[in-house]
């Protein structure tokens, strides 16, 4: 062999080490890790003391079938059990060390979760996620005195004026068990959404639950006073051991406090304000009759939600008629701007605008279609309103479709509870049309402006200003003030707001002459 044959395969050896070597390594590192036993506790993170916990190891990792695993349990508490699935009963409040040690051969593999056996119970109830780092505290600090603080959130992306009270009251289904078994029930949200979503929910229940043993705390930030004359027809209904309403700067004590009457020793020392309810219906009087009877509608099951649209439809015919009268805006009339303010609040302001405009164009866009038509004006009403109808559903359809729209307004869910507020605002088609063929359609445009610019203010009014809307519960004499405030707008017989600036030239000769 000379010299270049000895070089050559020299350098074919090198090629083969280069290319191969790199090939089998990379076949090394794409082999499977070697397999290991892998122990799983699936377990309840909390329990009631003197109730059974089952612990079960159903989903721990043999890949040893040939040699059947040995499960073997500690729980804490000095007892030891065998066994893939066991159950154990804890005599003591605390939290345990649970342990569980897999055998398979001469392979072991072990695990722990910490326990908490609680001897009292606690459901709290929010609406809003703002409060999530001061429930976490309070979580945190239940838990140091052996207490289960369980949280249903009741905050969903809803619109309308029932979204709170539906989110509230889905939260109590989803926490139903902790419900049942609760001895303090506290609810954190808006006014009185809380103790309404509570009532209307216990309503519902067939068999009824039992609030006797139950403490009811509805912490707020609202008027006190207000929120205890509406919580005793809630009391009524409910029938707890007693209602408390205070601020959340009670949070605390309530939840680590030992008994009621503790509590409300701690609330006096501490000066925070709190009243408590442990009656229901206060007797008829007839210098405050409305009161009782919103008391009694609560008692019987019917949601305050409900009472209060009923009871704020004098205050939106107040509003309109003072923006008609004073201000001088275009309306419609009363009855107008009122049902579009009830759509609002049925299906939300965003949405509601959205069919609004969907009416309009519709219905400019089927006048013009029309207008070469000679048609009778009655079954040509009766055509554009066919064509408003189907323009919402193709406007309902395509919502739905694009579906970041539809998870916005939340479309299928609202289809069932606002189809009839949608179809009555179709029906303002009729006043867009009688506008536009006397007026022209540029003036239909501004009037129509004017009547969403107050609808939108009475909704803000009635909709968004939660202590007006508790007020209106506690206190719904007030609607008489508002019939006074009326016959007051009867007699006005001045210039109204935009007169002044019409014909502010006028003004202006008319002084200095």
């Amino acid at each position: 062999m000379n010299l270049r044959q000895l070089f050559s395969k020299v350098w074919l050896a090198f090629l083969a080490a280069v290319l191969i070597c790199p090939a089998v390594l990379a076949a090394d590192d794409l082999k499977p890790a070697a397999e290991e036993l892998q122990a799983v506790i699936s377990a309840d993170a909390s329990a009631a003391v003197d109730v059974p916990v089952e612990f079960s190891a159903a989903y721990s990792r043999n890949p040893f079938p040939e040699r059947p695993a040995v499960f073997s349990w500690s729980f804490g508490d000095g007892s030891l059990e065998n066994g893939e699935i066991v159950s154990h009963i804890f005599e003591e409040a605390g939290t345990y060390e649970i342990r569980l040690k897999m055998q398979s051969g001469f392979e072991v593999a072990e695990t722990s979760f910490p326990l908490l056996v609680f001897e009292d119970n606690i459901l709290l109830l929010t609406d809003s996620a703002a409060y999530e780092d001061k429930i976490t505290a309070l979580v945190g600090a239940a838990r140091e005195q052996n207490t289960f603080l369980d949280v249903a959130w009741g905050v969903e992306n809803q619109i309308g004026f029932f979204a709170d009270e539906n989110a509230l009251t889905s939260a109590l289904q989803e926490k139903f068990e902790t419900l049942r078994t609760a001895d303090l029930i506290i609810l954190w949200a808006s006014g009185g959404d809380g103790l309404n979503a509570l009532a209307s929910f216990a309503q519902k229940l067939n068999p009824p639950l039992d609030f006797s043993d139950k403490e009811v705390v509805v912490v707020s930030d609202g008027n006190l006073d207000s929120l205890a004359r509406i919580a005793r027809g809630s009391f009524a209904s409910l029938e707890p051991r007693e209602i408390l309403l205070t601020r959340s700067d009670a949070l605390r004590e309530i939840v680590l406090s030992e008994s009621p009457e503790a509590l409300s020793g701690t609330l006096e020392v501490q000066a925070i304000p709190f009243r408590a309810i442990d009656s229901g219906l206060e007797d008829f009087q007839l210098t405050a009759p409305l009161s009782f009877f919103v008391s009694y509608l609560v008692a019987s099951g019917i949601p305050p939600s409900v009472i209060l649209l009923v009871l704020m439809l004098p205050v939106i015919a107040t509003l309109v008629a003072f923006l008609k009268q004073v201000v001088g805006v275009t309306t419609f009339g009363v009855y107008t701007p009122s049902v579009l303010t009830l759509s609002f609040l049925a299906i939300g302001w965003k949405l509601g605008i959205a069919v609004l405009f969907v009416v309009v164009f519709a219905s400019i866009l089927i006048r013009k279609m029309l207008r070469r038509y000679r048609l009778a004006y009655t079954p040509r009403l009766a055509i554009v309103l066919s064509f408003v109808a189907l323009a919402i559903f193709a406007a309902i359809v395509l919502l739905t479709w694009l579906a970041p729209f539809g998870s916005y307004f939340r479309v299928a869910d609202l289809i069932a509870a606002s189809i009839f507020p949608m179809l009555i605002m179709s029906t303002l088609a009729e006043k867009f049309v009688s506008i536009q063929s006397e007026k022209g359609s540029r003036s239909a445009v501004r009037m129509f402006g004017e009547l969403l610019l107050v609808s939108l203010a009475c909704y803000v009014v009635v909709g968004e200003w939660s202590s007006f809307q508790t007020l209106m519960l506690a206190h719904p004499e007030i609607i008489l003030l508002f019939v006074v405030f009326d016959v007051m707008l009867a007699k006005f017989t001045g210039l109204r707001i935009t007169e002044y600036f019409r014909f502010h030239e006028v003004i202006r000769k008319t002084e200095e002459e």
